[in-house]
């Protein structure tokens, strides 16, 4: 399946990388254009599912990072290097033919400026130098530029932010945009498309889970545990039941505060551990080791990297059955979906594997009939809120299934 990334840009760097997106292999690009760096904040909470995030900037990286830390994806930004500078200044030397001290340049790291020109030998002329911080406001930026060019001291004005390169433009001040490369943004991409596939491969890793109760415990109420994390399921021993799933599905249960859903369904106390490795054995017996820790109704879980986390549960439930989120709002009123079915679905998106999924993976998720599960789905495509975006052939002979994925935020 392709990787999909969702890209934070300024008009031109989207109209820039459109030009370029046939050369990337695999990949898929959902675009999000902002008129501010600053617009990334808001721009993070509406992104469709996807695999990883990638800003064209710093800048709108460190706006957006908090919001950035509350997807279930990487993110990952096009950080600026000497490669760049070097080639902005080589431009400028053989375009405009301008000494170096007559230039003003903004940017996250002045000290890449300093490390160029003194690998080519010159210490004595430097331009004017504005380190951007995150606590700035553009007008700072674009008068910083300004005041050097109406003081006769610059003639051009070089900018890393495309709202500085319009405001200085309408001023009618000389000035070009940081020039990133082809070869530099097709990089850049390919390292986001490296982390999309290393946090994928991290999330499919083996995670087992032992759940010890003092009486027997009903299948049906086994299965519906094991639904919530993908599961297969065995009796170990006398009370004692093993889950097989994944780190990625186990690691979004204990966030969504999924453990206190199945003390919940329990009919008697219950006690759950644990266990990330390498391999099945490993993550065993890390759950083992794990399982001692924990009390009745709580659950511990014991990484790879031998680190003991819990006790769990330890925030709110997530299913809601009310929502105050204007578009989830509007949704519900549009689909007739319930916002407990939509809030289900939203965790559905986030802990499903790839942004693709079959009406059979969202019915086993949520446990409910195929003709259910068809019927949420319909509700969802008429309305545009989902999408077929292909078919697979399955191994039984019947019509093949519909792949889907969400037009709407999920995250």
């Amino acid at each position: 399946m392709d990787i999909r990334i969702a890209v934070l840009g300024s008009a031109n760097f989207i109209d820039r990388l459109m030009n370029l997106e046939h050369e990337l292999v695999s990949t898929r690009l959902d675009y999000y254009i902002y008129q501010s760096p600053v617009d990334a904040t808001e721009i993070v909470k509406n992104i469709k599912p996807c695999d990883v995030v990638f800003f064209s900037g710093s800048l709108p990286y460190i706006y957006a990072k908090e919001a950035s830390e509350k997807l279930p994806v990487p993110t990952h930004y096009l950080k600026q290097d000497e490669t760049v500078i070097t080639t902005t200044l080589l431009s400028v030397y053989f375009s405009n033919n301008i000494p170096i001290e007559q230039l003003s340049i903004d940017l996250i790291e002045p000290q890449l400026i300093q490390n160029v020109l003194e690998d080519i030998g010159q210490h004595e002329q430097y331009p004017h130098m504005l380190k951007i911080e995150p606590t700035f406001q553009l007008e700072e930026v674009v008068k910083f530029h300004a005041e050097l060019h109406q003081s006769g001291k610059t003639t051009l004005a070089i900018t890393s932010i495309h709202a500085v390169f319009n405001a200085l433009q309408d001023q009618h001040i000389p000035v070009i945009r940081m020039l990133d490369s082809k070869n530099f943004i097709l990089k850049g991409l390919e390292d986001a498309k490296s982390i999309a596939l290393l946090a994928k491969s991290e999330s499919a890793k083996i995670a087992i889970g032992f759940i010890q109760s003092k009486e027997a415990i009903p299948e049906d109420t086994l299965k519906k545990i094991a639904s919530t994390i993908q599961a297969n399921l065995v009796q170990s021993a006398n009370h004692l039941y093993t889950f097989f799933s994944t780190q990625g599905n186990v690691q979004l249960a204990l966030e969504n505060n999924t453990v206190q859903h199945w003390i919940n369904l329990a009919s008697a106390p219950i006690k759950i551990a644990f266990g990330y490795g390498k391999t099945v054995i490993e993550a065993t017996q890390n759950a083992k080791d794990a399982l001692p820790y924990a009390t009745e109704n709580t659950a511990y879980l014991l990484t790879d990297q031998k680190e003991l986390l819990g006790p769990y549960p330890d925030n709110k439930q997530q299913i809601r059955l009310k929502t105050n989120d204007p578009k989830l709002v509007q949704i519900a009123k549009e689909t007739t979906l319930s916002p407990a079915n939509l809030s289900k679905i939203m965790q559905f998106s986030r802990s499903h594997s790839s942004v693709e999924f079959t009406a059979h993976d969202l019915e086993v998720y949520l446990q409910v009939s195929r003709r259910t599960t068809e019927r949420l789905l319909k509700k969802l495509v008429d309305h545009g809120y989902a999408r077929v975006t292909g078919e697979e052939m399955t191994y039984q002979q019947g019509r093949p299934r519909s792949i889907y994925e969400f037009n709407f935020p999920t995250y």
